[in-house]
């Protein structure tokens, strides 16, 4: 049974974030999500909508400083691993789904979900579940990845585990239906004009026989000398330690025809304040 399941064999995948197993970048793009969404969370009844392998729940308790966290994820897997591996008196970590989750109206001040709504059919039925599970007061912090950057020129995403990818106006319009006051902050902000410029310079270059060297050690290059900001040290769940890198944080939302976010996050309220005249 997958409750049994040992920490090992909890694999990552391009959709699984496993610490220790998924690529530095792609680690750090997910845990800054959570680094976000802490500020939020301080003595707080939270939610993790799909949380996966549960490391992101364990850092809302220890470093987001909520009162209790409850983890849900529909694979059994992820959720015996996250037991094992992050559990605490404070957090629950339970095996459902999150279009129809076990928690009554009203029980949540803080609904967090990252890089969950892409991957639903109903995705509309989803945000009025984590609607419903929220609190009059409460808010609900979610991402997706940005159709601008992913599949600009396609209905259909590229990404075969994606059903539905948004533009920024499309995201920011389909929060809007469920949810008050929404507002968008942006990560890993990409150049267009630059990012056109590589892609015709890659397309050049690989009709060269030595084309994919040069572009191999470009990468190397670039990567060595990215700018590095502050690295913040935390402590995850089972005393793991591990560090936030400011290079992937989550900051003010841009998008314009130059410049726009490969993921976009949204901050939302459940109920839209009332203007007292």
């Amino acid at each position: 049974m997958g409750f049994e399941v040992e920490l090992k064999e909890l694999e990552h995948t391009s959709e699984r974030i496993v610490p220790g197993k998924t690529p530095y970048i792609i680690y750090q793009e997910h845990l800054n999500r959570y680094f976000f969404a802490a500020q939020f969370t301080k003595d707080k009844i939270v939610l993790d909508a799909a949380c996966g392998s549960g490391y992101g729940t364990a850092y809302l308790l220890r470093n987001g400083m909520a009162s209790r966290v409850y983890g849900v994820d529909i694979s059994e897997d992820a959720i015996g691993y996250a037991r094992k591996k992050y559990g605490h008196n404070r957090i629950s970590f339970i095996c459902a789904d999150v279009v129809n989750m076990p928690f009554s109206d009203n029980f949540f001040d803080i609904v967090v979900s990252f890089e969950t709504i892409e991957h639903l059919e109903n995705h509309r039925q989803y945000l009025l579940e984590c609607k419903r599970v929220l609190k009059r007061d409460g808010l609900f912090i979610c991402s997706s990845p940005n159709k601008k950057i992913y599949s600009p020129y396609t209905k259909k995403p590229l990404n075969p585990y994606h059903v539905v990818e948004f533009f920024p106006k499309q995201f920011y319009a389909i929060l809007s239906e469920s949810f008050g006051d929404v507002s968008l902050y942006g990560q890993n902000n990409v150049n267009l004009i630059k990012r056109v410029i590589c892609r015709i310079g890659s397309e050049l270059l690989s009709q060269f026989p030595k084309g994919d060297s040069i572009k191999h050690r470009i990468r190397n290059f670039v990567s060595a000398n990215k700018n590095s900001y502050a690295k913040k040290t935390i402590v995850l769940g089972g005393g793991e330690m591990n560090l936030v890198d400011d290079n992937y944080r989550v900051s003010k939302f841009q998008n314009s025809p130059t410049t726009t976010p490969t993921f976009v996050i949204a901050v939302a309220k459940k109920t839209r304040k009332q203007n007292i005249e």
